[in-house]
């Protein structure tokens, strides 16, 4: 038999079978922490503090062939009880409040309809404290870990210094705990002609694009675990691909600031207590090479997503791809919302399997249809210098339509506002906490219904630690502004009366049983009484009543449930909160202001906290220029 060759003049046609492995990437919420910039990136002031959210991300892979999934949770951010880390991490962690860990991925997973049975496996990108979680909630998956975390937990690793390099001894079940081999452990193999229904931990490493050091790990170029050195021993990375030409890089700590990446800032050190100069990366030079790579693959189109990547959540163009937490083989309850329309929906048979991912409840939208949006618009030297001392200073969240906007047309103002806005939260009197609530309240107040202030300083509130029920007693205490109408309008009525005569029977009557209970009633309730409230008790007790009962809820409700009432908030923050709204532009109600005023030192408020008060009150002037710069500049770009 005789062999004929034949020379190729074109590229090989490609196979019958078309079909790529691909996986869907969710992105889950897993708490919130505060970072000190100057940790992190130089130059930056030392009392700059950044709010960063700690991500989680879900993979889910079905092998085309036997159908078999396998579900992967990619980090597990914060601990939702911060009092079951060890002691040093505890004391570590304090020092990154305002701190949230609700909800947690447990919590994430939930809303999703999955547990943690549901989960196959556990990558952890690394074992720092705001990473781990909480792994007995895992307890039926396989845990893995990049080579080195073994001994970090050992503590056999002595090179490391800085308050984050903390480590548990006990973190890991060792049956059910993957350490993988050394990238350096052989030579990088070309690749394996063969695939696997299961992850494959235990391969040789291959190299795969700009990447020296990949394991691809269902052997299907779906998903690749990648070796990304210099942050902490161990550290590796996730690289999905999720259709047919988009890939979603999951960076975990690899760099903590995108302005690193873009070349703005380098990344930051700081001298601890015993005059040793501290990097967040244990191998800043390690460090440097994989944010490098990692700005390679950016530039070629594949999106990358760090552990704390605020920019990444605050992104406005974000915010459609957060859909229902609705996962794998899950039917959603409406219709997922798909802006490719060649896409079919997850439980429908495809090539490829849309990414989705779900942070904050919305709908359906595959990652990749959004990547091409994500470049940032183009600033000058100075607006971006700007940009960076506003969301440093106010924090990522800060940074609204409207601030873009005033950037462009007026950055004289927007410093201005910057510098106001700054004084109260750099001089806090009030815990940020408390200053969220009472700009809450300033927005919420029915004489402004700021909508966008309101989902911001709630969000803020959450952020710093304010419960549910603090959050519900301010819009309480904020709702009873209403009755001014009958505090200014009752005496005028009475005035009025007393100016024409013949009114007598209405000003002069007798005080019976009824009006004595309510006038005791409110004075024990309330804990004081004002002359201004006689002329109302006598017109209409009745109304009166009624209004003691809706004004004094948030002081005698039994929030705690053990029969005390007085409602979560402490009396002093109760009168603060009136005098928020009282004072600010939009009511300017005197008598009410004074008269809180006087409650609230009596409570033990100091003059400067009070005085922080009215600083954040008119802060409602910037809000003027929030709403309508950004109209302005529709009208005078022909965008209208």
């Amino acid at each position: 038999m005789s062999s004929i060759f034949i020379k190729q003049t074109a590229p090989p046609s490609p196979p019958l079978e078309t079909t790529l492995a691909t996986v869907q990437v969710h992105a889950l919420s897993a708490g919130h922490l505060t970072l000190p910039e100057c940790h992190f990136v130089s130059p930056a002031s030392d009392t700059a503090r950044s709010t960063v959210p700690s991500l989680s991300f879900l993979i889910h892979h079905e092998n085309l062939e036997t159908g078999k999934k396998t579900r992967i949770v990619f980090d597990l951010g914060l601990r939702r009880n911060l009092e079951r880390y060890s002691r040093p991490i505890q004391q570590h962690a304090a020092t990154r409040r305002p701190i949230s860990t609700n909800p947690d991925v447990v919590k994430s997973l939930a809303a999703g309809g999955l547990t943690p049975e549901d989960i196959d496996f556990v990558v952890y990108s690394h074992i720092h404290w705001d990473h781990i979680g909480e792994p007995r909630d895992f307890d039926k998956s396989t845990f893995v870990v990049g080579s080195g975390a073994a001994s970090l937990l050992q503590g056999t690793s002595t090179s490391l210094r800085g308050g984050h390099s903390f480590f548990e001894a006990d973190l890991l079940p060792p049956s059910r705990t993957i350490e993988l081999s050394a990238p350096n452990s052989q030579p990088p193999q070309d690749g394996v002609d063969k695939k696997t229904s299961t992850p494959d931990f235990h391969q040789p490493w291959t190299t795969y694009l700009n990447l020296p050091h990949v394991m691809d790990i269902f052997l299907d170029g779906s998903l690749y675990i990648v070796d990304a050195p210099g942050h902490l021993p161990g550290h590796i990375n996730l690289l999905a691909r999720t259709s047919l030409n988009s890939y979603v890089y999951l960076a975990g700590d690899a760099c903590h600031d995108r302005r690193i990446m873009r070349k703005e800032k380098q990344i930051g050190t700081w001298e601890d207590a015993e005059g040793f100069t501290c990097c967040i990366h244990a191998n800043r030079e390690k460090a440097e090479e994989t944010i490098k790579r990692i700005g390679e693959l950016e530039e070629r189109g594949v999106e990358v997503i760090f552990a704390h990547d605020v920019e990444w959540e605050q992104d406005s163009k974000n915010e459609g791809r957060l859909p229902h937490l609705e996962f794998a083989n899950k039917p959603p309850r409406t219709p997922p919302c798909f802006h490719n329309t060649s896409l079919k929906p997850p439980n429908t048979y495809s090539p490829y399997k849309p990414t989705i991912s779900p942070f904050l409840p919305k709908t359906f939208v595959p990652l990749h249809t959004y990547q091409n949006n994500l470049k940032m618009t183009s600033l000058t030297p100075d607006q971006t210098s700007l940009k960076e001392k506003y969301t440093s200073t106010l924090g990522a969240s800060s940074w609204t339509e409207g601030c873009e906007s005033l950037l462009k047309l007026s950055p004289e103002m927007l410093k201005a506002s910057l510098h106001m806005s700054s004084v109260p939260k750099k001089k806090s009197h009030l815990s940020p906490k408390i200053q969220s609530l009472i700009a809450l309240s300033v927005d919420s107040a029915s004489t402004h219904l700021y909508i966008p202030g309101i989902h911001d300083h709630m969000k803020e509130a959450i952020k710093n630690g304010a419960s549910q029920a603090e959050i519900m007693e301010v819009l309480e205490l904020t709702s009873t502004l209403g009755i001014h109408a009958c505090n200014i309008g009752v005496p005028m009525l009475c005035e009025v009366m007393r100016e024409l005569g013949g009114y007598e029977s209405y000003l002069e009557a007798e005080e019976d049983e009824t009006r004595k209970k309510l006038r005791e009633e409110f004075t024990e309730k309330r804990g004081y009484w004002h002359t201004f409230w006689e002329d109302f008790l006598s017109l209409d007790p009745e109304f009166f009543g009624a209004y003691l009962e809706f004004s004094t809820v948030p002081w005698v409700k039994d929030v705690k449930g053990d029969g005390t009432g007085g409602g979560v908030l402490e009396p002093k923050v109760k009168e603060l909160i009136y005098c928020a709204f009282d004072v600010a532009a939009t009511h300017l109600y005197q008598p009410g202001l004074k008269l809180h005023m006087r409650n609230a030192l009596g409570y033990g408020a100091t003059p400067e906290e009070i005085m922080e008060v009215l600083e954040i009150a008119t802060l409602l002037s910037i809000h003027t220029l929030e709403v309508a710069t950004p109209i302005l500049e529709q009208y005078t770009t022909g965008k209208a």
